[in-house]
């Protein structure tokens, strides 16, 4: 995909760190902070302790197609970082969006299906 809205730098990430907020699952931990551009960004995190390079990069290609599904219910104007726990390597992908839609439930950006 072209494009994808995703965060680069170091100091965006350490923004949302600092400014948003934060709620987690057993495998997942999700920072969230309002960025005022009208779209939604996307940054992944796995440290080394998570597994090798073939894990962090298949456990990002993972978050990204949860973020790409929930596109079109997620309020949009926001930057969210996902950070990985050793959980999330041995869960189903069904799982994995179930975590996903809870945080984005307990952060209040989910909208209803019908709007």
């Amino acid at each position: 995909m072209k494009n994808f809205p995703s965060l680069k730098k170091n100091n965006d990430f350490r923004a949302v760190y600092k400014s948003g907020s934060s709620k987690a699952t057993p495998s997942i931990v999700m920072y969230v902070l309002n960025n005022k551009e009208g779209k939604n960004r996307l940054g992944v995190s796995a440290s080394r302790k998570y597994g090798n390079s073939v894990e962090r990069h298949r456990f990002a290609r993972r978050m990204r197609e949860v973020f790409r599904y929930y596109q079109d219910v997620t309020k949009q104007g926001y930057d969210i970082v996902i950070v990985a726990r050793n959980k999330a390597k041995h869960i189903s992908f069904s799982s994995l969006c179930g975590d996903y839609e809870k945080l984005l439930l307990s952060h209040n950006i989910l909208m209803d299906r019908s709007e």
